[in-house]
């Protein structure tokens, strides 16, 4: 498959369904807290919920889609997809909204684990972070609108529209994926589906250090990601008093600056190779979580340097998301739906554990999210740093390097 622009564009659309299911109703958090009779951290299960189910079901989906090919996969999901929006745009109680959160993101898990092997199939690491960048930039996209837009359709209407316009979204994502985008795992490249052989390659996945390393550096980074994701509403809005027209562009800053680093990504990658990039995204990275620990002891940081600091945690994201997929991808061999499930299964469990621990520990002040990201981004960078002393004493022997 070569990537041109329109496959390009399908893909990152395809990408942007679990941002915008993510982020396009954070700005609704109070509303549906007052709607539905239920504390503001109780709602806020509902995306760690959401998180939990996406995890688990693509660890399922891997192995499926190196069987039977992407297409079949991706079809399956985005039609699960709309079936949970509906749920969520027709609930009128918790258990309702919860439910069709499950429901969307058993569809949801199958288009994200897929799209990453549908990329990375008959591509070098480098040509895969590349494309993987050029997808992501579109796919940053969502996070950045969804939040404003989230916020004009619940003054425009009510919550359960945002769910009417992942509807739409998603009908419109079927079409244009089945028009445009061609299987790329031929018959003689699938691997036969069997319970057996799936425990097999995911265990020997897990027993190897550098695979492993990379899937939990990268994990741990989103991990902090989503606890900003889950406590940023409030933080901005009670805490800080941020109007909630204001608050979506307040976290689309973020968005701004994760896709300035996705397209440095794109743009040198093949030049300077995503091992060169990498190091100076940690870098950046362990300098910002300094600053994260030393807010975390002041009385009341300026809103300001709530932002910066923010913004240079989730930033990153934009090198490191595909550099680790990479890494890991590019000792696999054949097994890059089950590297991209394995990924996808801690790295949202661990995103969904995050949100559960913020709720958990919410004292009314900003240091359980700021500490909680400190935590996982110095993680990353240590766990990352001895990753690349492994591999440099056992490089990869892929032809696909």
């Amino acid at each position: 498959m070569q990537l041109t622009l329109p496959i390009i564009l399908v893909l990152g659309l395809l990408s942007a369904l679990t941002p915008l299911a993510i982020d396009a109703y954070l700005p609704s958090f109070p509303a549906i807290a007052d709607d539905l009779n239920q504390e503001i951290s109780t709602v806020q299960l509902t995306l760690s919920t959401y998180l939990l189910v996406f995890a688990g079901f693509q660890i399922l989906y891997g192995p499926i889609s190196d069987a039977v090919g992407r297409r079949k996969v991706i079809v399956f999901g985005l039609t699960g997809f709309i079936a949970g929006c509906l749920i969520c745009a027709f609930a009128d109680s918790f258990t309702q909204l919860m439910t069709g959160r499950v429901v969307q993101a058993i569809g949801g898990a199958a288009v994200a684990v897929t799209v990453p092997a549908l990329v990375k199939d008959n591509l070098t690491t480098n040509q895969f972070a590349k494309a993987m960048s050029m997808v992501m930039l579109v796919m940053a996209l969502a996070p950045l609108v969804a939040p404003i837009l989230g916020g004009a359709i619940l003054v425009a209407f009510n919550w359960h529209a945002i769910f009417v316009f992942l509807i739409l979204l998603s009908l419109l994502s079927i079409v244009l994926f089945l028009r445009t985008i061609p299987e790329t795992l031929p018959p003689e490249k699938r691997t036969p589906l069997s319970l057996r052989n799936s425990i097999r390659n995911y265990i020997k996945l897990a027993k190897d250090p550098i695979v492993m390393g990379y899937i939990s550096a990268g994990s741990l980074h989103f991990a902090g990601m989503m606890c900003f994701v889950t406590g940023a509403s409030f933080v901005y809005i009670e805490l800080y008093g941020v109007e909630e027209g204001l608050f979506g562009f307040l976290f689309g800053l973020n968005v701004l600056t994760m896709m300035a680093a996705t397209t440095i990504n794109g743009r040198f990658v093949e030049k300077l190779g995503i091992d060169t990039l990498m190091r100076y995204a940690m870098a950046v990275l362990l300098i910002d979580v300094t600053c994260l620990v030393i807010m975390c002891f002041m009385e009341h940081p300026p809103l300001a340097a709530i932002v910066l600091g923010l913004m240079f945690f989730t930033g990153p994201i934009g090198i490191l998301g595909s550099g680790t997929m990479g890494g890991a991808m590019r000792r696999a061999g054949s097994l890059n739906g089950s590297v991209a499930a394995l990924a996808g299964l801690i790295r949202f469990s661990l995103g969904a554990f995050a949100g559960i621990i913020l709720s958990a520990i919410h004292n009314g002040t900003y240091m359980p999210m700021l500490g909680i990201m400190a935590f996982c981004g110095f993680s990353t960078y240590t766990i990352y740093r001895f990753v690349r002393r492994l591999e440099a004493k056992y490089p990869s022997t892929s032809a696909q390097d």
